[in-house]
């Protein structure tokens, strides 16, 4: 009685394993539904010497994609990063949670404010030890350039 049962269930299992596939070949996925990408709207202002605006940028994603009213100059590598990274918007640590090596990388300070899927978001980054250089490599393509204030 119990070779049935078993042989019964991985019948069961096999043919639920060919279910929900679409026609996507080995290394695709399809796409999300419309609709369902990660709505962004951020506004980035940049100060290469830390207190007078050098840039202003606004990034329009819906997903990966960069959308047309976005003026980033690097809107497409900078919306890819989110879609992959959307981690880089979080806020940074609190100042002394972490360990930073004591090297300074100028004066320039960017700030990200705007929206992820309607959620508020902001986020400031500087590069005043390797703790904020990181940060600051880590989110470059939202951030234009390593600037060093000159």
């Amino acid at each position: 009685m119990r070779f049935p049962v078993v042989g019964a269930l991985f019948a069961a299992l096999v043919l639920l394993s060919g279910c929900g596939g679409g026609d996507e070949g080995p290394g695709q996925s399809s796409a999300p539904p419309t609709g369902q990408e990660t709505m962004v709207e951020l506004d980035i202002v940049i100060r290469a010497d830390g207190q007078n605006q050098s840039a202003v940028y606004s990034l329009r994603c819906a997903g990966a994609t960069a959308l047309e009213t976005s003026n980033h100059p690097r809107a497409d590598e900078a919306c890819a990063l989110l879609a992959m990274h959307p981690q880089i918007l979080d806020p940074a640590p609190a100042p002394g949670t972490q360990m930073c090596t004591e090297q300074y990388g100028g004066p320039a300070t960017a700030s990200i404010t705007g929206t992820v899927d309607g959620k508020s978001v902001e986020r400031d980054f500087d590069l005043k030890n390797g703790c904020g250089i990181s940060a600051w490599n880590d989110a470059l393509p939202l951030l234009v350039e390593l600037t060093t204030g000159n």
